[in-house]
């Protein structure tokens, strides 16, 4: 039942830039996770690396997601066919089975999903579009997000969602009306711990006492949904310890379902 996914996000930002995100992948595989998240943003920009990355990928068998920091819809409603179109074509050259993107300026009078349903036809088949409820106020609404992805099942258009458990509290949203509203669309989770510190929302490592909003959002998915570790791993030899206990909390509610 392991599903769990380490994004590259999850260490030190100076370390994985400085040695790069490669670097990291044998530690990943051999922390027994399914797969592993490359982010766009930190990509060392003098040095090609996707086809390398992709190589030490396929050696340990992982499963990739490419996530990058664009917006699905640009500030005048329209498509970000551009940006869209470059992402796409890393995530091919990565063999990234998944391609993680923000919604962006979702209008539903003035976006149109034509636009996007033929460019996801001209994509290569094996890729999958998610959309992420990101930190903005209209990236991570709970509506707008309700308006594109009911839009989408109404017009065939292959989106799923990547539903970020600590995203919400950056946007000033309901947890638990995301998930009434949006838990149908969901593909992808991932989990974060968010609390506040000296007046700031701070993301920190999943905790297993207090008010554990991750572990009820990940509860009220079957357990076979693909979760992401997305909080700090420090030291980053702790990645196999925090798979073991999702995979184990995941478990845990298994066994307690099935005994009622």
């Amino acid at each position: 039942m392991n599903n769990v996914i380490v994004p590259l996000n999850a260490f030190d930002r100076f370390e994985v830039l400085e040695k790069g995100q490669v670097s990291f992948i044998k530690l990943i595989a051999q922390s027994g996770a399914f797969g592993v998240e490359i982010r766009r943003e930190l990509l060392q920009e003098d040095t090609p690396q996707l086809e390398q990355l992709r190589s030490e990928i396929e050696q340990y068998g992982l499963f990739t997601v490419y996530s990058a920091p664009i917006e699905c819809w640009k500030d005048d409603y329209q498509l970000n066919t551009e940006c869209l179109t470059e992402v796409f074509q890393e995530g091919m050259t990565l063999g990234a089975k998944w391609i993680k993107v923000s919604l962006g300026h979702f209008k539903k009078e003035e976006s149109n999903l034509l636009d996007l349903h033929a460019f996801l036809t001209q994509q290569p088949q094996g890729i999958q579009l998610l959309v992420e409820n990101d930190q903005t106020l209209y990236g991570g609404n709970v509506r707008q997000l309700k308006s594109f992805f009911e839009s989408v099942a109404q017009q065939d258009v292959p989106v799923k969602m990547t539903f970020d458990t600590g995203n919400w509290y950056y946007a000033e949203q309901d947890i638990e009306e995301a998930l009434r509203e949006l838990g149908t669309y969901v593909m992808y989770l991932h989990l974060k711990q968010v609390e506040r510190q000296n007046r700031e929302l701070v993301t920190v490592p999943l905790q297993t006492v207090g008010n554990l909003s991750w572990k009820q959002v990940m509860q009220s998915f079957s357990a076979d949904t693909v979760k992401a570790l997305e909080f700090p791993i420090e030291p980053k030899e702790k990645t196999k310890q925090y798979i073991r206990f999702v995979t184990e909390t995941m478990i845990e509610r298994e066994v307690i379902s099935c005994n009622h």
